[in-house]
């Protein structure tokens, strides 16, 4: 520390200051965050899909890897939709993380198509992410093995 005199011959104290930001404490800490924030990693979970079945289908399952088409409206043709699939993903996720999913879990009816009703990003209370609502279907007239099913039941 140094002493000096103003011109009104006051006593001036002078320390060596070092600013906060030029520490090498300073420097140090700034270097170990930049460090640190390299290192981490999102952790996000994988996609995952859910089904709720309609009706059944009356085929068999096919493979996970099956070649399931997707449309983006109902066919033209006579179809019976044969189970409800939606598929979630997290907020990092696009719908071409989303759909394989949904359409392994499509196979797992045994239906010859998926149409999707809804296929968006969202931020809502329950579900902040990726979000596909489909319906599995089937070509052809209505199930005459179900139908009987529902009216066997019903009496």
């Amino acid at each position: 520390m140094s002493l000096a005199r103003d011109a009104r011959g006051w006593i001036l104290h002078y320390s060596m200051r070092i600013s906060f930001f030029t520490s090498s404490i300073f420097i140090a800490t700034l270097a170990l965050v930049v460090v640190a924030s390299g290192c981490a990693h999102v952790i996000s979970l994988p996609p995952q899909a859910t089904l709720a079945e309609i009706e059944p289908s009356g085929r068999a399952a096919k493979p996970p890897d099956c070649a399931m088409p997707v449309l983006r409206h109902e066919p033209l043709t006579d179809f019976r939709k044969v189970a409800i699939v939606e598929g979630t993903g997290n907020v990092y996720a696009s719908e071409a993380d989303v759909l394989p999913v949904v359409q392994r879990k499509a196979c797992e009816t045994g239906a010859d198509a998926i149409v999707i009703l809804a296929s968006k990003s969202q931020t809502t209370e329950g579900l902040t992410g990726y979000y596909i609502n489909s319906v599995a279907i089937v070509y052809g007239k209505r199930n005459p093995a179900a139908e009987h099913d529902a009216n066997s039941i019903l009496r």
